[in-house]
């Protein structure tokens, strides 16, 4: 009974603050609209979901194919819908990126109150050191404000770079925990490395919501499956101009699938973080 009421204490809180203050989506993708069959997911290599830079798909990255399209595979079924992505090879550090100052923002980064979302699928589980797969809110200052990308399509090589990261981390150096998921705050050195952390979320296999908010200070929480893991400041105040996957980091294949960026006010970003604290708690006294 008191879980009941706290949550839905919580609950209230949360939509109040929703119906005075919306979030505002400003982007989705459920991989529904691309061709599948194994397909790149880059615009800008050859293939049927290549496209202009600065038009149409908004996915690119550095020497393609990255990212591949593509549905019910090895017994896993995308979280919705037909379609998914992964990376192309076992070990390929495919990586693919949106240009969301460039699409959202009239070329500017953004400063703070937003929040991506998305869901990933873990192979493995616990104890699962070859899955590393993660995403990222991040900047890059390669990343241009007039089209998608510059050149061939690499953002790599930039002189400032920003990442919030979260998932498996690639980094399994003293104080990685192969039991826990991991985020990265770059510019962070109270990590066990480069920035990366053990949050407090314990790896399973399937399907988990990863989500970072960055809130109008510049801190960042980070949630797996709507409970808060791990916050921190985020250090850099450089912004963030691109949303980040990164796939096939490691010897082991996961999944992509039903990404969202949004802007949260500060009332309804309270709110949502209360909710998932809120219910954590609940749940511990439950255990």
């Amino acid at each position: 009974m008191r879980l009941l009421k706290l949550v839905l204490t919580s609950f209230i809180l949360l939509v109040i603050s929703i119906i005075q203050m919306p979030a505002q989506l400003l982007f989705s993708d459920g991989f529904e609209t691309y061709t599948g069959g194994g397909n790149p997911l880059d615009k800008n290599v050859a293939g049927p979901n290549s496209a202009p830079n600065g038009s149409c798909n908004p996915w690119f990255g550095p020497a393609p194919p990255n990212l591949r399209v593509v549905g019910t595979e090895g017994g896993v079924l995308p979280h919705s819908g037909n379609q998914m992505t992964r990376g192309s090879a076992p070990s390929d550090l495919d990586e693919d990126w949106v240009n969301i100052a460039y699409r959202f923002n009239g070329g500017s980064a953004y400063t703070g109150n937003i929040t991506l979302d998305w869901w990933f699928y873990d192979p493995l589980g616990s104890g699962g050191t070859a899955y590393r797969d993660f995403g990222a809110l991040g900047f890059y200052n390669t990343a241009p404000s007039g089209t998608d990308y510059p050149g061939s399509g690499s953002l790599n090589g930039a002189s400032q770079i920003q990442r919030l990261s979260l998932g498996a981390s690639s980094v399994q150096s003293a104080g990685f925990d192969s039991t826990k998921y991991q985020a990265r705050v770059v510019g962070a050195t109270d990590g066990y490395s480069s920035g990366w952390f053990n949050t407090s979320a314990t790896r399973s296999v399937g399907w988990h919501e990863g989500t970072v908010l960055v809130d109008s200070l510049n801190n960042a929480t980070f949630l797996i499956d709507g409970i808060p893991v791990l916050t921190h400041n985020a250090v850099l105040t450089y912004g963030y101009n691109v949303i980040e996957l990164n796939a096939d980091y490691g010897p082991t294949t996961g999944y992509f699938d039903d990404i969202t960026l949004s802007t949260v006010p500060e009332p309804g970003m309270a709110a949502w973080l209360l909710f998932g604290g809120l219910t954590w708690l609940a749940l511990r006294r439950r255990k």
